[in-house]
C-alpha cells in the first residue's frame, strides 16, 4: 500500500488533531503538523515516533464486536473500512512504536442470543482489547456495555441508538443519533413546501419508533401535519393495508416517512407505485444501509438521510478508490465503510492523546478528542458521546444515490 494514500494522510492526522482533557502526565506531546491541515496531505500515519512524540509499551489492540445478522448492513462494509486502515497504518509503522491489532469477532446470533453475544464480548476484553467498535443496535448494544461497564471505550461504528451513547460507560457514536436525521428528514420536507405527512413504525427495534417520532414533532413543529402513523413489524412481506389506507386518503399526503429496510421497504415501495399513490418518500440511513436503489423504478425519486457522500470536502471518494484498489472489490455501502475507517481514525487518536491504553485514560482522551476523518471533522469536544456532523440527504437518481442536500438540522427533535 502506498504510504502517501489518503487514508494515511487522515491516519496521520488522528495522530496530532486529538486534544486530551486529562492530566499532562497522561497526554501525548505532539510536535507534529497543526491539525488544520488540508485532508490531502500526505504524511505517512507511522511517523510518531519523533522526539517528543507518545511512544507506547505495548500495541493499541482494538477489538471489532460485530453483528453479522440484521446489524450486517452496517458491520459488513464497517469491518472492511477498519481492517483497510488498521493494514494501512501498520504498513507506515503503526501507531506509538507499536503495529495496530484487530480482531474481529461475530457476536449476533440467529436467534438472537444476547447471553452469547456478551461471552464473546468478554473473550474480545480477555484478549486484551484496549478499546471495542460495537454493532449497530441496542439489542445487542446494551449487553455489551454490561459486560464493558465503562472499563474500556466503545465506539459504536455505525449505530444511530440514542442509548448507546454515554460517555460514563465509556460509549460513543461515531456519527449522528435517530433524532438528528429524522430531523434532518422533516426539516428538508419542509424545505420542499411538503405541508401533510404519513409515518410508518414498528416497535420491534428503537430504530423504527425513535426517527417517526422526531420527523413527526420537527415536521408539526414547522406547521405541517401528520395524518396518521401506521404500524408493521420487520419481516412484513405484504403492506397492502398501510398502502390501501394511504390511497384513500383525500388528498393523499406530501410525503411518507419511515425509517424500514430491504426487503420490506422494497415491498411497500411496489405497493404504494401499484397503488397509484404519488406521495414523496422520505427515509433514514436503513434506506442506504440496504441500497434501495438496487429495487430498481419504485425506488427513483426516493429521498433518504446518509451519513456521507464523497465530495470536495471530504475523503470518501479517495478511500473508495484506494480500498477497491488494495482489494480488489468496493468496500460496500460508502457511508458505512467510510465509518468503519472513521472509527479506526477517532481510536488512534484517543490513543495518541493518552498516550496509554489504560481504559480509563483512553475513555477520559476520546470524551475531548477532535479529529479529522475520511467523512470530515469527528468531535466529542462539549458535545458527550455524539458528534455534531451533517447529515446527508441522498436520493435514488436514474438507479443510483445522488447527493440532494446537507446539513445540520436548524431544530433537533427533543431538544
Amino acid at each position: 500500500m502506498r504510504r502517501t494514500s489518503a487514508v494515511a494522510a487522515f491516519a496521520a492526522l488522528a495522530l496530532v488533531a486529538a486534544a486530551c482533557g486529562g492530566d499532562d502526565e497522561e497526554t501525548a506531546s505532539t510536535e507534529a503538523p497543526a491539525a488544520t491541515e488540508a485532508p490531502g496531505a500526505t504524511e505517512a500515519p507511522g511517523a510518531t515516533t519523533a522526539p517528543g512524540d507518545c511512544v507506547l509499551d505495548e500495541p493499541l489492540k482494538i477489538g471489532y464486536a460485530a453483528d453479522f445478522d440484521l446489524g450486517g448492513i452496517g458491520d459488513v462494509p464497517g469491518t472492511k473500512g477498519a481492517q483497510f486502515v488498521v493494514d494501512t497504518i501498520n504498513a507506515a509503522g503503526g501507531v506509538g512504536g507499536q503495529q495496530v491489532e484487530l480482531e474481529i469477532k461475530q457476536i449476533s446470533q440467529t436467534p438472537p442470543d444476547p447471553a452469547a453475544a456478551q461471552r464473546a464480548v468478554q473473550e474480545l476484553l480477555d484478549g486484551g482489547a484496549d478499546i471495542l467498535l460495537g454493532p449497530p443496535f441496542s439489542d445487542y448494544g446494551l449487553p455489551l456495555l454490561e459486560v464493558t461497564k465503562g472499563s474500556v471505550p466503545v465506539l459504536f461504528v455505525t449505530s444511530t441508538e440514542i442509548t448507546l451513547s454515554d460517555p460514563s460507560q465509556g460509549a460513543f457514536l461515531v456519527s449522528f443519533d435517530d433524532r438528528v436525521q429524522a430531523s434532518a428528514a422533516a426539516e428538508f420536507a419542509t424545505k420542499q413546501g411538503y405541508t401533510s405527512a404519513v409515518t410508518l413504525s414498528s416497535s420491534d427495534i428503537p430504530y423504527l419508533n425513535i426517527t417517526t417520532a422526531a420527523f413527526t414533532e420537527v415536521f408539526t413543529g414547522a406547521g405541517g401535519t401528520v395524518d396518521k402513523d401506521l404500524s408493521f413489524n420487520l419481516g412484513d412481506t405484504d403492506f397492502s393495508a398501510q398502502v390501501n389506507e394511504i390511497a384513500a386518503m383525500d388528498p393523499q399526503p406530501d410525503a411518507v416517512y419511515s425509517a424500514f429496510f430491504l426487503p420490506e421497504a422494497g415491498i411497500f415501495l411496489k405497493q404504494l407505485r401499484e397503488a397509484g399513490v404519488e406521495s414523496t418518500v422520505i427515509s433514514a440511513d436503513g434506506f442506504d444501509a440496504s441500497e434501495v436503489w438496487t429495487v430498481g423504478a419504485d425506488s427513483e425519486g426516493v429521498f433518504f438521510t446518509s451519513h456521507t457522500f464523497p465530495g470536495p470536502d471530504n475523503g470518501v471518494q479517495q478511500f473508495l478508490d484506494e480500498y477497491e484498489a488494495a482489494n480488489g472489490e468496493p468496500v460496500g455501502t460508502v457511508a458505512f465503510g467510510a465509518l468503519g475507517a472513521d472509527a479506526v481514525n477517532i481510536a488512534v487518536a484517543a490513543t495518541l492523546a493518552a498516550c496509554s491504553t489504560d481504559g480509563a485514560a483512553l475513555i477520559a482522551a476520546m470524551a475531548n478528542v477532535s479529529v479529522d476523518t475520511v467523512t470530515g471533522t469527528t468531535s466529542y469536544v462539549g458535545v458527550g458521546g455524539t458528534p455534531t456532523r451533517d447529515v446527508s440527504i441522498l436520493t435514488v437518481t436514474d438507479g443510483a444515490p445522488a447527493l440532494a442536500d446537507a446539513f445540520y438540522p436548524s431544530v433537533v427533535a427533543g431538544g
